[in-house]
């Protein structure tokens, strides 16, 4: 079994993030077993929901940031690229239920799903700049195409949460619901009774066109993730981070 997660398998498999006390933020052996559950149930399930109970995911759990060099910190960035891309190249749709916090790593790994279906108690946001760190999973490079380059900036360089209602104008989600996790079953569901080689198919030439210059861009982030683990300014942004808590 998983222990930052739990898994419901079948033709609809759902993932749910069990680190609530944390606000289901990102650790490295989180992101494992979420790709390791999605690999349990690559040959049988139709359709896959990752959500958390009470938040999607507040972000990187910013406690493995204190002691990461910029080597490591780069190798950090990959790790959650890895995943993304991970969701992107999934034979079968990917949806996000996002509720409570939906920050940082944790919208842009939203980004890569297929479908965002936001609650309306939602609260977005791209915070890394507050403690001087760029995106840490494409925020840089996939939220620029989602969203347009000025909404994108506003959201990066502000570091200011929005509500779902702002998400859904801006075109960051999807649909907003009363009861998204029953909104994304009823999804899943209808999908999950179409043709699966056609679905295959359908994500397959969709994502075909966007994943040429990603990949590039996003090792380009990842760099500059890890550049900024030099800086003393984020240094001391971070130390600043864990004296208020």
């Amino acid at each position: 079994m998983y222990n930052n997660i739990d898994l419901v398998s079948g033709d609809v498999s759902i993932i749910y993030f069990k680190r609530e006390e944390k606000l289901n933020t990102l650790t490295l052996d989180m992101v494992n077993d979420i790709k390791n559950a999605m690999e349990e149930v690559k040959d049988t399930a139709r359709c896959v929901i990752i959500e958390g109970k009470r938040n999607f995911s507040a972000g990187a759990d910013i406690k493995q940031f204190r002691d990461l060099n910029p080597i490591d910190a780069y190798s950090f960035h990959r790790k959650l690229n890895e995943l993304a891309f991970y969701f992107r190249d999934y034979n079968v749709p990917v949806i996000s239920v996002l509720n409570g916090y939906v920050l940082g790593g944790g919208l842009e790994l939203s980004l890569s799903t297929d479908i965002r279906v936001c609650s309306k108690n939602a609260q977005l946001g791209q915070p890394e700049i507050n403690i001087g760190v760029n995106a840490g999973a494409g925020g840089n490079v996939i939220l620029p195409h989602v969203i347009g380059r000025n909404r994108a900036l506003y959201m990066i360089l502000t570091g200011e949460k929005i509500d779902a209602q702002t998400a859904y104008n801006f075109g960051l989600v999807d649909i907003i619901s009363d009861d998204p996790h029953n909104e994304a079953l009823r999804i899943a569901s209808m999908i999950a009774k179409k043709p699966i080689e056609t679905v295959i198919f359908a994500k397959r030439a969709v994502n075909k066109s966007f994943m040429n210059s990603i990949n590039i861009d996003m090792d380009y982030e990842a760099s500059l993730f890890g550049l900024l683990f030099s800086s003393g300014e984020t240094r001391k942004k971070i130390n600043e981070f864990f004296n208020k808590k």
